[in-house]
């Protein structure tokens, strides 16, 4: 039960940004201290107090930790139980009632403190400033308005790196796979997956004969892609062309 317990006190550091140094947790406890202390309405104390002080006590109890991994097989997600704190909700709330009783020097206080505390978004790993009105990259929105259909859906095989934005576009685009052949470790296998993504150089007979199974009305390779055989070979047109990527029709599978 103790190494159960200390797994998850470092899930809640590694939540809380404890080893970057950030406060804004520490800004969330003082806020959920002060509310159990001052709020008075029992609704707003049932939301903001109740609520976020029984999931943190929950979360740290290896009982609970135990059930949550039985009933939903899966240890990893149990930091998402955190995100049920209202971390913003509670820390503005709390602040702006601060504030009423303490004038406008504590607004300006408090406020200065949470945006030292926090982080400049477009500095994050997987955060960068939109390119469009989509907010998807420009070339995955090329990709997409070349291939959706005005009417009923077809089947596109993409590169995993336009996987994750194709069906943001249109919901008329239908792919072999998705998001769950990237994340390696789920260890799904797909045969579709494994002959474009894996293979050094894709075996074209093999290839087409997988797209057509599927029923892929279009292939998009990368312009570096290598393939044994030009598609063109096996009843594929060059429909259109990006910076980046080839796009086939196969004329016997039709649109």
């Amino acid at each position: 039960m103790w190494g159960i317990f200390l797994e998850s006190v470092v899930i809640f550091k590694n939540y809380a940004g404890y080893h970057q140094n950030n406060f804004l947790f520490g800004i969330y406890i003082f806020f959920l201290l002060y509310l159990w202390l001052k709020e008075k309405d029992k609704k707003l104390r049932v939301i903001l107090v109740y609520a976020p002080t029984l999931i943190l006590i929950a979360f740290f109890c290896p009982l609970f930790r135990k059930v949550f991994v039985r009933l939903f097989e899966d240890a990893e997600t149990y930091y998402r139980i955190l995100w049920l704190l209202q971390m913003s909700l509670v820390s503005t709330y709390g602040a702006l009632k601060l504030a009423g009783r303490h004038r406008k020097i504590m607004l300006a206080i408090m406020t200065v403190a949470i945006i030292a505390c926090g982080s400049y978004v477009y500095s994050g790993q997987y955060i960068s400033k939109a390119e469009n009105i989509y907010h998807l990259p420009d070339e995955a929105v090329e990709v997409a308005e070349i291939i959706a259909p005005e009417k009923g859906r077809i089947m596109a095989l993409v590169p995993a790196d336009l996987i994750y934005y194709l069906r943001q576009y249109s919901t008329r685009i239908n792919m072999p796979y998705g998001r769950e052949m990237l994340i390696a470790r789920w260890g799904y296998y797909n045969d579709m997956y494994e002959a474009m993504e894996l293979a050094e150089t894709i075996e074209t007979p093999s290839f087409v004969e997988l797209t057509r199974s599927y029923g892929c009305n279009y292939v998009v390779l990368t312009r570096d892609r290598k393939l044994e055989e030009p598609l063109t070979d096996y009843d594929f047109e060059l429909y259109a062309q990006t910076d980046k990527y080839m796009i086939y029709r196969d004329t016997k599978t039709g649109e």
